[in-house]
């Protein structure tokens, strides 16, 4: 059901993840802006009837029509920013274009990458993100505004659909450190997550976003890659230094069950989607 002062939503960024998720979303009733900065990305959602604008967000401006773009509810931000700027520049050119229009929440699609190898299970609240990494310094720069609330949702790494994890090691044919442990989760599920926490009025938290189950590199890749049919890469299986994503809290918040919990079931059976 959705609240009712949360009727519109605007995703900035429309590829992969954002033009399933603004599916879903319409599906549920929601009206949805969408944005790409490719001229071919737009004519396609152009013609698939979606209520596209051509942004892009660049070091110290946005071009595009962004003032009609920002005239919703909720903005997910579902662009990266550059990791070679010393600073927030490309969201500090966004920032106060946010602050002036009629955007009341911010969803921000971050990464897990924000956590340093430290060898053991990590958490949201724990306080052991990296402090200068460009999305987590981004992260604050968002939340730091007080003219909008912002909700962090880091996900692990993405796969689904054309993102199979089969062709992930094909150019290189080698796995390095294989005795690893992996931190993936599903299109489908990240899905889930962001229409559950908009569905369930979720704000000015920060959530990891990754499936249950962490196999070892050098059990998932070789099987991943079997799975379609390319030649399985070698390993290295030494343990190198890893992280383990723990999504309780985020569990536990919105009372859900993953989908995909265990991403070794996707390569069986002819499972994936």
């Amino acid at each position: 059901m959705i609240p009712n002062q949360y009727k519109k939503i605007s995703i900035l960024g429309s590829g992969w993840l954002g033009k399933p998720l603004s599916d879903e979303l319409e599906q549920l009733g929601y009206v949805v802006n969408c944005s790409t900065a490719s001229d071919e990305n737009y004519q396609r959602l152009k013609k698939l009837g979606k209520n596209i604008f051509q942004i892009k967000v660049r070091s110290g401006k946005v071009e595009g029509m962004v003032e009609k773009f920002l005239e919703a509810d909720i903005l997910i931000v579902n662009i990266t920013p550059n990791r070679d700027e010393l600073d927030q520049e490309q969201f500090a050119s966004l920032r106060p274009l946010i602050e002036q229009s009629d955007i009341q929440k911010v969803l921000l699609i971050s990464s897990t990458s924000v956590y340093p190898n430290i060898n053991r299970r990590v958490s949201e609240d724990e306080k052991s993100e990296n402090k200068t990494h460009y999305l987590y310094r981004s992260e604050q720069f968002l939340k730091e505004s007080q003219y909008f609330e912002t909700t962090v949702v880091r996900m692990a790494g993405l796969i689904g659909g054309e993102r199979h994890p089969g062709r992930f090691f094909a150019k290189k044919g080698h796995i390095k450190n294989a005795s690893t442990p992996i931190n993936l989760i599903h299109r489908i599920d990240c899905i889930k997550i962001i229409t559950e926490l908009i569905e369930q009025d979720v704000w000015g938290d920060v959530f990891n976003a990754c499936s249950d189950e962490h196999p070892l590199k050098k059990d998932f890749y070789p099987l991943a890659a079997k799975s379609i049919g390319l030649s399985p890469p070698t390993v290295e299986a030494e343990k190198g230094d890893f992280k383990i994503i723990d999504n309780q809290k985020l569990k536990e918040r919105l009372n859900i069950t993953l989908e995909y919990p265990d991403v070794m079931l996707l390569l069986k059976d002819g499972a994936w989607i």
